[in-house]
């Protein structure tokens, strides 16, 4: 593993904008057609902010951290990855896997903190994000 050179940075960033806009583009109303059915649940009433309420900002910003965390994660190891939109694709399924299965399978066999239905239609909307993510910065890294 080694550090990336300006040409690699300029990379990261490019690609990185152009994940984090289209999943701007198309997270908000993936949230709204993935959620909609918990937010209108009269037993999940107590556990949604009101739509008014609701502040934007915070899940741009989380938005924002993941895509930056997950450019950097992948810069550092595609190396290991095949080339092109597999290993983008592949790259994502890995990370949602580590990140978002695995707990979610020891914290609803441990806890009923959230309906089991809720917790997967998360980990489903955090895959789809993951592999997005993996397949727009995947493109286009052909070395010279």
């Amino acid at each position: 593993m080694h550090s990336p050179k300006t040409e690699t940075w300029n990379r990261i960033l490019v690609r990185f904008l152009l994940a984090f806009a289209f999943w701007e583009a198309i997270g908000i109303p993936l949230r709204m057609l993935f959620f909609s059915k918990f937010y209108f649940d009269p037993s999940l009433r107590g556990s949604f902010v009101p739509v008014a309420d609701v502040y934007w900002i915070g899940q741009i910003a989380g938005d924002l951290i993941q895509t930056l965390f997950l450019s950097f994660l992948y810069v550092y190891s595609k190396e290991n990855l095949p080339v092109g939109l597999v290993g983008g694709i592949l790259f994502g399924l890995i990370y949602a896997i580590t990140a978002f299965v695995g707990p979610t399978l020891i914290l609803t066999n441990l806890t009923n903190f959230v309906p089991l239905q809720l917790a997967w239609v998360w980990v489903g909307f955090q895959t789809l994000f993951s592999v997005a993510v993996g397949a727009i910065l995947s493109i286009g890294w052909d070395e010279q």
